[in-house]
């Protein structure tokens, strides 16, 4: 399930149908994880309200005032852990160790990518000047964060990308790389 267009099932049906089928059976655990910007809250938000299921994000166990003091390392895991096991939920985020254990537990995993970095950057710029609490020096870091990230870099060098954390879950995880397909499946369901 590399891409969620590739989820045909049959040769020739739309994308729309395969993901009818597939969420009509398992859309109870959801996690969403992706890169910096590409919409992980907003998609997180709009299932929560169409299928009525609580969402979560990393960023509220992962800081205890947040954006500025981050919480404990195991208080956030010991807190985020409570929600997995749960019947119904929504985890999005991009904390690794905090969506760790929701892989294993979760239905489906909703892979929110962007195709090429300098989309993403350009992406991360426009929301600079959208909000106001950001900081050009914070923007830039962010940039650069997101390129480590990425492609395994500079600090990132030799730890897990995205992409390899949930490899080994490929079969239970959708791609979706633009806003269309974003639109498309939340329309599908």
């Amino acid at each position: 399930m590399e891409r969620w267009q590739a989820r045909k099932g049959l040769e020739g049906s739309n994308p729309s149908a395969s993901a009818n089928k597939m969420t009509k059976i398992i859309l109870s655990k959801i996690l969403i994880v992706g890169d910096a910007g590409r919409g992980k809250s907003t998609l997180a938000s709009k299932l929560s309200q169409k299928l009525g299921i609580q969402n979560y994000s990393t960023d509220d166990f992962y800081y205890e005032v947040k954006f500025s003091k981050v919480r404990n390392r195991q208080e956030s895991v010991d807190k985020i852990s409570k929600i997995y096991p749960g019947e119904k939920w929504i985890v999005e985020g991009t904390t690794e160790y905090l969506l760790e254990a929701g892989l294993h537990s979760a239905d489906i995993i909703i892979h929110l990518k962007y195709k090429k970095i300098l989309t993403q950057w350009a992406f991360l710029i426009k929301r600079y000047f959208q909000r106001d609490n950001d900081t050009i020096t914070g923007v830039l870091h962010l940039m650069r964060h997101v390129l480590y990230k990425k492609y395994g870099l500079g600090y990132r060098k030799g730890k897990r990308t995205p992409s390899i954390l949930i490899h080994p879950y490929k079969h239970k995880v959708i791609t979706l790389s633009s806003f269309k397909e974003i639109n498309d499946f939340i329309e599908s369901l």
